[in-house]
């Protein structure tokens, strides 16, 4: 009990130095208020995404946090399986991957990879759709989804961009379906008061900037920005200040926790900050050509396919969905 106590103590004192209230902190970390509420009265620990993901948000490591990583690691309580290529997948639904196992019995789940919005309104639209099919959506960097994918650890998996020369000829055993295309910019606080229009306005203005992970789309994006203002990462106030998601990008400018990051149109539109677009991105569905005519798949690529999710798409203002479903190769 010493121990969670000293969690909840360290917990409190940091959201309270901040000036966050529990709800605050949990939308920075993109999990619930319960959650947070748990750990400091000392009725949960933390999981080891749930510790990371407020590391994160009050921008500290997990061991100032909670001492050690050890001590945050509990297992799951629920979890979610399929057989993927004759081996049976395990997550946690907290996220974390778990474990591969050995093909017992198939699980009528599919696991879908990506960081984009498009791919959470994929993954509702599939489970309304064919209720005999839960397809799970689990939120990884376009590095990370293909992976993945490659690694028979997802079902399929949704990238923003292009695919890098490395991954195209690996990528060649897996079939290709147009989600939609969006623009990929900055995204600024609402106004842009610090009149922000490039990577060197970074510097000048001394913003503060929240980045994603290597291997998000965003980041290579970012870098690609920096390098072609010649600004060195250094420089740029928060370019080590990294979150998981794409959400997570727009919430911190929203809150006033950042001024600025790489992201997409959707993003923007949904926390109303200004955007400065920078070039057109199109979200690609990956499916091995092996899964194509399986149960699980056909009800993923009905729902890709369908009018009604390709009018919430075209409804966010953000996607350009005329081709939605279209197979690519």
């Amino acid at each position: 009990m010493a121990t969670i106590n000293a969690e909840r103590n360290r917990l409190f004192a940091l959201r309270s130095e901040r000036g966050l209230s529990q709800r605050s902190l949990a939308q920075i970390a993109g999990i619930t208020r319960q959650a947070v509420g748990a750990i400091e009265s000392g009725r949960m620990q933390p999981t080891v995404g749930i510790a990371l993901a407020l590391a994160r948000a009050l921008d500290v490591t997990v061991e100032e946090l909670f001492g050690s990583q050890e001590s945050a690691a509990v297992q799951p309580t629920r979890s979610a399986a399929a057989v993927i290529a004759g081996r049976r997948v395990v997550y946690p639904l907290t996220q974390d991957y778990l474990a591969i196992e050995p093909a017992e019995s198939i699980v009528p789940n599919v696991f879908l990879a990506g960081c984009d919005l498009a791919v959470g309104l994929l993954a509702r639209h599939a489970f309304a759709r064919s209720r005999n099919v839960r397809v799970l959506w689990l939120p990884m960097t376009n590095a990370e989804a293909l992976q993945a994918l490659m690694n028979a650890r997802v079902h399929a998996a949704i990238v923003h961009g292009e695919v890098g020369p490395r991954s195209q000829k690996s990528l060649r055993k897996f079939a290709r379906f147009q989600v939609a295309t969006t623009e990929a910019g900055w995204l600024l606080a609402p106004g842009n008061p610090l009149n922000l229009r490039r990577a060197s306005d970074l510097v000048r203005s001394k913003a503060r900037l929240v980045n994603r992970p290597a291997g998000a789309g965003a980041r290579r994006l970012l870098d690609e920005q920096l390098q072609r203002s010649k600004v060195e990462p250094g420089r740029i106030v928060g370019y080590d200040r990294e979150v998981p998601g794409q959400l997570d990008t727009g919430r911190a400018i929203a809150q006033g926790f950042a001024d600025a990051a790489i992201g997409t149109a959707s993003v923007a539109r949904v926390f109303a900050l200004d955007f400065s677009p920078l070039r057109e991105e199109r979200c690609t569905l990956f499916i091995p050509r092996a899964a194509l005519r399986t149960p699980e798949i056909h009800a993923l690529l009905d729902a890709l396919r369908s009018a009604t999710y390709r009018r919430d798409l075209q409804a966010l203002q953000s996607y350009d969905a005329s081709k939605t479903g279209e197979q690519i190769a």
